[in-house]
């Protein structure tokens, strides 16, 4: 479309030709006012005091019908078709607005500030100056009245604000002489605008005009002062200071950070056929300033399914990707998923964390907290988020994101009523003319030539996409039939098709005659994959289920997906649109004998059973298992060419696997669902899913105790015990890996002692109790010795080393670091080897030799970042920031301190993240920052005492007294120092108890000597 409407200077109506100039101020302010708001209604009430503010004529209505008559005719001579649309008491411009030049500016100005964050300077730059050509002069130029010049102040700040940012990169840039005359003109017009004088300083001091650069402080200075009263902010008299002193150029411009990446989890969809009013109205409710907490709620009329949705929401969530830098997120609540209970807020919540980079055991666990963190995490984010078929209004209450600039779009086949900010979108079925195009793209130009019978087709199919889309794919799938003979099948049929209308059976009709078109084996597959655990199957499952060979699966589900009764939302995952899921279970309910469907889910716990212990050995290979009874039936798995694919599958399978275990504890499968629980015991421990773990170890381990099978119950209740542990629940992981030892005990299971020894020792140095922890860790490395297992034992080794470390043998320590590195080096494990490197810079930080601590953090932290793990690698960056010297490279640590620990918030490593906060203390406090360093000292101390860890509590408390003392707070600070040596030497911890004590002896001496002086002064 050639027609554009322009408003940033004087108010123009190009069109493809010369056009006719506009006529009055009152029919250019008319137009003005229908283009701000471009693709929404504005009411006649509304347009009233646009024109006359609170003065209207004695007939007001009357003129602007008149002035909207003019527009009219002006926009026909200029375009084919109707854009000025009249309904009750209100006007609409059906003009996208990238149509109109302020919101085309408006777009571009995002969009270049979304790469200038993402430190895309040049394409930024380019947007920048493309924007700025649509500038012809005053925005609305001319025109009387106070809304226009509301407007026109409000169109002069985004233009104000896209000069900042065009001038910045052009300073990175080193454009500085070229700006100097622009960017002193701006600061004529804005002369207190202190962003715009850092700026002219900048480019004058980059030309080596330094003289001219103070100058310009000087004007500011005086300006604020006279007019304002006041002095220039931080920013511009920390700019003066350095021009003042010379300082190098690149100083004054400090690199943007670089953008944090943004989630993207939209579904992939076909193109939007249709639809253009509706997704307009979307799109004119998500302004490039978005309001906080706008909701827009998608709904069928009648509840109808089918009607798209989903797949409007996701392309409008798409379109609006520029407005919405920070994420595309899209989430199924699932409340008419087949065989499955809408998603409950709690679980909702938690999946949506998880997107935004929260891991699970960072995740809270009541409602209350979940919905803060949410609420947190989107309060500064521009964010937007579908959430697709919805329940009602209980089920999305939590999950609004409150105070926040994200956009909110929600599918439901309900009227949702009862939230604040909703706008209904109500979605019909398709206008007839966007019916057939749809079927035509669907089917192929070439074959539906006829367009008589394409309407016909598409009047039988009730308009409704879902049902004319498998019209489409049953003609697409027989090439020898013409759309004369698919009209013959709906006419002639049973009238399914015509049955489409009539409420909840039109989709059961739709999905019969899609149905009835695929071959005998493909039927059966199609019920068969009804009976599916999880939300998603792929090709083994398939297999599984059907008994198929895995080629022959494959092969029915490329036909099903071909005639789009399953979609592949990721490459070779399949899923059942939610109807169609539940009409594909309905019909195996119905069709198949009761002991086929059993068998098809025996077949499917048979595979799962299977392939998660063959993956679980490619993946964990040392690990020790228990002999076990396996399915008889052998079942096709993947063939996977290493560990990384394997694990691969595990997280796809995921859903599928504990669903199937959950299947088969409560069916009374319960040796299957241990057997599973024991394959997915190790991923599930680094993956955090520590509460799903709990509940399939407990169950394993009573059904092995029921079976009497003592060495597989003792396996289960370590791995109970090392969920228990993941997420802080120490009594109870004491106990699980107590009864451990005490069955392995009994069955002089030398391997499962040594691990249940290993976990308790574990548990003990968690807690701070490190004799006892020492105690146990020699017990273990008694038992490994024999075995002469490498990896093993340097396990064992590693682990003194740390221990004898925290309690100050820091030769012993050392000895046990270099014999864990070498069994390491000899197993092959860089992972480990890596750690124990870290370990080894504990310890020469402790002896004080900051060189070689750097040097092998440096060597660790390659290997964690090139082994992709981030808790690792978050251990090393804190180890490395505490051997940097403070206040020389405070800002350097405090970078390494607080990237790790988010981290660690992320990961739900409480114990960790307050050694991170004692070490930022610490920091603070060699820098004379005392007070900020012991708020830092007390969410440290909070964090160990929250989880029982004594060692990283006495340290908290020490440093708490520190910072007090030299906050002159004396008693307080005596106070902490004796609970810090309380507290260490409670734990066994002498070197820490020892400092705690010179610091308080330190303290006395001093309050002896001031009260000394203050006696002598009396």
């Amino acid at each position: 479309m050639d027609l554009g409407i322009r408003v940033l200077g004087p108010v123009e109506l190009r069109g493809a030709g010369p056009g006719e100039r506009l006529g009055s101020a009152k029919e250019r302010l008319v137009l003005a006012a229908l283009a701000l708001d471009a693709g929404r209604p504005v009411s006649l009430d509304t347009l009233i005091h646009r024109l006359w503010d609170d003065a209207p004529p004695a007939k007001p209505r009357a003129s602007v019908h008149a002035y909207a008559a003019r527009i009219r005719r002006r926009l026909r001579a200029a375009h084919d078709g109707e854009l000025l649309l009249q309904q009750a008491h209100t006007y609409t411009l059906a003009l996208h607005p990238r149509h109109v030049d302020c919101h085309r500016f408006a777009e571009l100005a995002d969009r270049a500030r979304v790469l200038t964050d993402g430190g895309g300077d040049a394409e930024a730059l380019g947007l920048l100056r493309e924007a700025e050509e649509l500038w012809r002069g005053e925005p609305l130029a001319g025109l009387p009245g106070l809304w226009a010049e509301r407007v026109r102040a409000g169109l002069e700040e985004k233009h104000l604000a896209a000069h900042l940012t065009r001038f910045g990169i052009e300073l990175r840039r080193g454009h500085f002489a070229e700006l100097v005359p622009e960017v002193g003109a701006l600061l004529e017009q804005y002369p207190s605008d202190e962003t715009l004088a850092c700026q002219l300083m900048t480019a004058a001091y980059g030309c080596g005009r330094q003289s001219d650069a103070l100058r310009v402080y000087d004007t500011v200075r005086r300006r604020l002062r006279e007019q304002l009263g006041t002095d220039p902010g931080d920013a511009l008299t920390r700019l003066h200071r350095l021009v003042l002193n010379g300082a190098p150029l690149h100083e004054l411009l400090p690199p943007p950070e670089p953008a944090v990446a943004a989630p993207r989890t939209l579904p992939s969809h076909p193109e939007l056929v249709g639809r253009e009013h509706e997704l307009a109205a979307i799109l004119s409710a998500a302004p490039a300033q978005a309001a906080p907490g706008a909701v827009i709620t998608l709904q069928a009329v009648s509840g109808m399914a089918g009607v798209g949705k989903s797949l409007l929401a996701v392309h409008a969530a798409r379109h609006l990707g520029g407005r919405y830098p920070d994420g595309q997120i899209h989430l199924d609540l699932r409340a008419h998923s087949p065989g499955q209970e809408p998603l409950a807020p709690e679980a909702a919540l938690r999946a949506l964390l998880r997107v935004l980079g929260v891991p699970a055991r960072a995740i809270p666990d009541t409602l209350d907290e979940l919905v803060s963190l949410w609420r947190t995490l989107l309060s500064t984010r521009r964010a937007v988020i579908v959430l697709d078929d919805a329940a009602g209004p209980e089920q999305l209450r939590p999950l609004l994101p409150g105070a926040s600039p994200s956009l909110v779009i929600i599918t439901s086949r309900r009227r949702i009523t009862g939230l604040p900010g909703v706008r209904p979108v109500l979605l019909d079925v398709l206008p007839p003319d966007d019916a057939a195009a749809l079927f035509r793209r669907l089917a192929g130009h070439e074959r539906t030539g006829r367009a008589h019978e394409v309407a016909d087709i598409v009047r039988l199919s009730g308009y409704l996409p879902l049902a004319i889309e498998l019209a489409a794919g049953r003609l697409a799938s027989r090439p020898a039939w013409t759309t004369a003979n698919l009209l013959h099948r709906l006419t002639h049929g049973h009238g399914r098709l015509a049955e489409i209308r009539d409420g909840s059976r039109e989709m059961v009709r739709a999905f019969e005659v899609s149905y009835m078109t695929l071959t005998t084996e493909e039927r059966a597959v199609f019920r068969r994959l009804g009976l599916q655990l999880g939300p998603d199957f792929e090709t083994f499952t398939t297999a599984a289920l059907t008994g198929l060979p895995a080629r022959r699966a494959e092969r029915v589900l490329e036909s099903l997906l071909d005639a789009h009764l399953i979609q592949e939302p990721k490459p070779e995952r399949y899923v059942f649109h939610d109807l169609l899921g539940e009409y594909a279970r309905t019909l195996s309910l119905s069709e198949d004998p009761a002991d086929e469907r059993d068998g098809a889910l025996r077949g499917l716990i048979d595979f799962y059973v299977q392939a998660s212990d063959a993956a679980d050995r490619l993946v964990y290979p040392r690990r020790a298992r228990p002999d076990l009874p396996r399915p008889a039936r052998g079942r096709a798995t993947p063939a996977w060419p290493g560990p990384d694919a394997a694990r691969h599958w595990l997280t796809a399978e995921r859903p599928g696997l504990i669903a199937a275990e959950r299947h088969c504890r409560t069916e009374g499968a319960t040796q299957d669902a241990a057997l599973l629980a024991g394959a997915l015991a190790n991923f599930l421990d680094e993956e955090g899913y520590s509460a799903e773990a709990q509940r399939m170890h407990e169950s394993a381990a009573r059904h092995w105790r029921a079976v009497h099978r003592p060495d597989a119950e003792a396996r289960a209740l370590l791995d109970l015990g090392s969920a228990l542990s993941r997420c802080g629940r120490y009594d109870e992981a004491f106990t699980a890996v107590r009864r451990a030892r005490q069955v392995a005990d009994r069955l002089r299971d030398s391997a499962v002692q040594a691990e249940a020894l290993h976990l308790l020792g574990l548990l003990h140095w968690n807690l701070g109790r490190l004799p006892k922890a020492l105690a146990l860790q020699n017990e273990a490395l008694a038992l490994r010795l024999p075995t002469e297992d490498a990896w093993q034992i340097a396990r064992c080794r590693n682990n003194l080393g740390i221990t004898l470390l925290y309690l100050g043998d820091f030769r012993l320590a050392e000895d046990h670091f270099h014999a864990a590195l070498a069994g390491f080096r000899t197993a092959g494990d860089e992972l480990m080897r890596a750690r124990v490197l870290n370990n080894c810079a504990d310890l020469k930080t402790a002896v004080g030799d900051q060189e070689s601590a750097r040097k092998l953090l440096t060597a660790a932290l390659e290997i964690f970042t090139e082994l992709s793990s981030p808790s690792a690698r978050a251990i090393t960056q804190v180890n490395l920031a505490n051997t940097m010297d403070s206040p020389a490279e405070l800002n350097r640590m405090l970078d390494l301190y607080r990237d790790s620990l988010a981290t660690f918030r992320r990961l739900g490593d409480r114990r960790n993240a307050s050694i991170t906060l004692h070490g930022i203390g610490l920091a603070l406090h060699a820098a004379d920052q005392f007070l900020e360093a012991a708020a830092q000292h007390r969410h440290a101390l909070d964090l160990a005492r929250s989880i029982g860890a004594a060692h990283e509590e006495a340290q908290a408390l020490h440093g708490i007294g520190a910072a007090e003392q030299h906050l002159g707070q004396y008693a307080a600070a005596a106070a902490h120092f004796a609970e810090a040596i309380a507290t260490a030497e409670r734990t066994g911890s002498e070197p820490e108890a020892a400092r705690a004590r010179a610091s308080l002896d330190a303290l006395r001496a001093q309050n002896s000597a001031r009260e000394g002086s203050g006696a002598q002064q009396r």
